[in-house]
């Protein structure tokens, strides 16, 4: 058992190279072994392009081998035609004797079928070796497929004091106050680079004009989604819309009928309030600057430990997860 945690936890590192890439795909990672020691890996590394259990066999330079090895992989592996054909196939076409699975798929075309495939072709399997760990590194896809949402990432900047706004009057928009550092604002965008869409209110939009954008870190644009008030002026086809009046819960499925399966919420108090309120989130991370204000709009405030504290240069990021409604 403990030689098939050691394997399945480097697909976990693996299949984390994926993240920001693959989606809505799941993040999967793949090691072939043979007498104990890896002879191949590889990982889902972008949408539509091989799997990681054909990436690790490719990376195989003795074929023969195969014959003889244990693949490991962190999901079961796919048994359906999509973009690529079934990994099941392929597998079975190597004869690797010996499969060992981190968690089984959630998704319904999925979920047993590759291990029946498996078994009733003669291979050993084993699976549900490392579930939580398996489950938490795909948790927005387990979250988009079986509660038919997105995965809620909720994110916010605060000072010292607790202010993440300064105080405006009337239409002032905002200038550039910067409440954290260089370090923090680049991890920021990496996160913005690792979900599919980023979501804020129109009155961010309108006060902020933010740009919504990876500028700070070298990946892909999030899909910004401002949610809006009635009886409004709206010319920017660069933006998804959506009405504010709607229950969050029929916010979140016509994402879900977008299929985006993980968002990152940056709006302003009244709207992280929104998903704080109806207790319709899945993470929260809150990033405190070594700064502080005389007055302005408090940030939100969660009745919860974090999970885990980072302190980078004088400013600290925490991280929140929902325990209610996680995985």
């Amino acid at each position: 058992m403990e030689k098939d945690i050691f394997f399945l936890e480097r697909c976990l590192q693996l299949a984390q190279l994926g993240l920001g890439n693959v989606q809505p795909n799941p993040l999967v990672g793949a090691v072939i072994t043979y007498e104990g020691k890896i002879i191949g890996e590889g990982w889902h590394q972008q949408f539509g392009q091989a799997h990681a259990e054909i990436n690790a066999i490719q990376s195989v330079k003795n074929r023969e081998l195969l014959k003889k090895s244990t693949l490991y992989v962190n999901l079961e592996p796919c048994s359906h035609y999509g973009k690529t054909p079934p990994c099941t196939e392929e597998i079975i076409r190597q004869g690797i004797p010996k499969v060992v699975i981190g968690t089984l798929d959630p998704y319904e075309n999925s979920k047993g079928r590759g291990v029946r495939q498996l078994q009733d072709a003669g291979i050993e399997v084993k699976h549900s070796i490392i579930p939580e760990k398996c489950l938490f590194l795909n948790r927005r896809f387990f979250t988009f497929h079986e509660k038919k949402r997105p995965y809620i990432i909720l994110k916010w900047a605060k000072t010292k004091n607790g202010f993440m706004d300064i105080k405006r009057d009337g239409g002032q928009k905002k200038m550039s106050y910067w409440i954290t550092n260089n370090e923090l604002r680049t991890l920021a965008h990496q996160w913005r680079s690792e979900e599919e869409a980023i979501l804020i209110g129109y009155n961010t939009l309108v006060n902020d004009t933010p740009q919504l954008t990876t500028r700070f870190f070298s990946g892909k644009n999030p899909i910004p989604v401002i949610v809006y008030r009635d009886k409004i002026e709206i010319n920017n086809k660069s933006f998804t819309f959506v009405r504010e009046k709607s229950k969050i819960e029929n916010i979140l499925y016509f994402l879900y009928q977008q299929n985006i399966t993980s968002v990152i919420v940056e709006g302003g108090c009244k709207t992280l309030n929104m998903f704080i309120e109806t207790n319709i989130w899945d993470e929260a991370r809150v990033l405190t600057g070594n700064v502080s204000w005389k007055e302005g709009t408090y940030a939100p405030t969660l009745p919860l430990t974090p999970h885990k504290e980072v302190n980078i240069n004088h400013n600290t990021v925490q991280y929140f997860y929902n325990q209610e409604i996680n995985f």
